[in-house]
């Protein structure tokens, strides 16, 4: 089996020799004594764990330098503190670094070192498993699939650059975002400012001290804060306020938060992603968003078009929601179901569609989805049938009796098959319906056999 690459990094290359020469049974050792040579072996090997020291003594960079530069650099690679650092500042300051562990250099630490190492490696496995593994976008549409691509494309390059994405509410903003942090294999942190108020948003995303304000009887930490060294998500940033807009741009331009109340500003280290469904050239034209906020966070933008135009996806989250919300009961789906969905607007997105299915499952009570149900489902009527499609025969110079033979005959010949039967007789399929309701032919019917179809099967889930 392959032994990970560990980078040791140290000035003192008597403890660098040392570790090499005890690690060296379990893992494959790089070693670097300055912080430039090992920013060089990140660069050119395929590090897995690194080990720093905190105390480049003599050095323009020390390694809590190092640290960060990982961090923004190559955060899928976990590391390990090794100091004796007597800088109290420098050792709580690289507390704050999501590191795996501190372990203190005192002659006899051999041992924990290693078992760090291991803990190190299990978390980085854990972290390429998820990513491997991981959150899809679900989708059919080859326009989403090309925009994914290009996600992944900019994902892949390091750039920690701000993401705007821009879609309709309900086509997936808040779920790509999510992909983006699985992908960078960091926490995401969200705020929807559609529904943070006015007069708590300084508060919830920058935090306050305590006695800043009636009520504020503690130290409160700021969403933006919580989500250090991680992916903060604006979520319709369209909302947000003047006032807010300034702080946010402070966050984004110097990468530090001012809690309300406080003087002191803490440092973050953030990715940002936005998302509107507001037209923001237009807000900024109109004055009712800050420009210089709308070039820092839109440096890529991706838009995810409405579901009304990408129809495949119609048809597959139909079919995904039914049969997540069914939990595995069967329901026959009808080729008229998928047509009344595709003909819908879909102001609400693939939101709205969740919504729709569900009520079309509680509303049919034969386990059948069709298009009577679909409309019921939408609350509107069912269209008028189109001019072109025109009945094999003249039903108005028919008589009733005559009509009722005609669709009993249709639906024997196509063992009760309604929308099979509605072909036969060259009617629209709620016309069908409609003249089955009417002449109370229901129970003169065949109806399908409620038992699995084959694969055959037209409409089958």
């Amino acid at each position: 089996m392959k032994k990970e690459l560990i980078l040791l990094v140290d000035d003192d290359r008597g403890i660098l020799e040392s570790s090499e020469i005890l690690l060296s049974d379990e893992f494959e050792i790089y070693t670097a004594s300055s912080v430039s040579e090992a920013k060089e072996a990140l660069k050119d090997s395929d590090i897995q764990l690194a080990v720093i020291d905190l105390n480049f003594e003599g050095h323009e960079q020390d390694g809590l330098s190092l640290i960060d530069h990982i961090l923004k650099e190559y955060h899928q690679i976990p590391f390990i503190v090794l100091s004796g650092d007597k800088d109290t500042k420098r050792v709580v300051e690289a507390m704050k670094r999501p590191l795996i562990e501190f372990v203190t250099k005192d002659g006899d630490h051999d041992e924990t070192l290693r078992l760090a190492i291991r803990k190190g490696i299990i978390k980085k496995r854990e972290l390429d498993s998820i990513k491997n593994s991981s959150f899809q976008f679900k989708t059919k549409s080859t326009e989403i699939k090309k925009l994914f691509r290009s996600v992944d494309k900019l994902l892949s390059s390091n750039s920690n650059a701000s993401i705007l994405i821009n879609g309709e509410s309900g086509t997936g903003k808040e779920y790509m975002a999510k992909y983006i942090a699985n992908y960078l294999g960091k926490r995401l942190v969200a705020a929807n400012m559609a529904s943070i108020t006015r007069e708590t948003a300084e508060s919830e995303l920058f935090g306050h001290v305590k006695g800043a304000f009636t009520g504020a009887t503690s130290n409160k930490v700021g969403l933006l804060e919580q989500a250090h060294n991680g992916v903060f998500f604006l979520d319709e940033i369209g909302d947000c306020s003047p006032e807010i807009q300034a702080k946010l741009l402070r966050a984004i331009q110097e990468k530090e938060v001012m809690p309300v109340g406080s003087t002191v500003p803490r440092k973050v280290n953030l990715r940002f992603i936005a998302a509107t469904h507001h037209d923001l050239d237009k807000l900024v034209a109109e004055g009712k968003f800050r420009l210089d906020l709308q070039q820092r966070l839109n440096t890529f933008i991706f838009r995810l078009p409405a579901l009304r135009n990408r129809p495949e996806d119609i048809d597959y989250y139909a079919t995904m929601f039914i049969n997540e919300i069914s939990n595995g009961e069967y329901f026959n789906v009808v080729p008229s179901a998928y047509q009344a969905l595709k003909e819908y607007h879909w102001p609400g997105n693939v939101r709205e569609l969740r919504n729709i299915i569900e009520r079309a499952l509680i509303y049919t009570d034969r386990r059948t989805i069709d298009d009577v149900i679909i409309y019921k489902a939408l609350n509107i009527s069912a269209p008028k049938i189109v001019e072109d499609i025109k009945p094999k025969f003249d039903y108005e110079r028919l008589k009733e009796a005559e009509i009722k033979s005609s669709i009993i005959d249709a639906l024997n010949a196509v063992k009760g098959n309604k929308v099979e039967g509605a072909k036969v007789l060259g009617v629209h399929i709620s016309t069908l319906h409609r003249w089955i309701k009417k002449y109370n032919l229901e129970e003169l019917i065949p109806h399908i056999s409620r038992g699995r179809p084959s694969s055959t099967q037209a409409g089958v889930i």
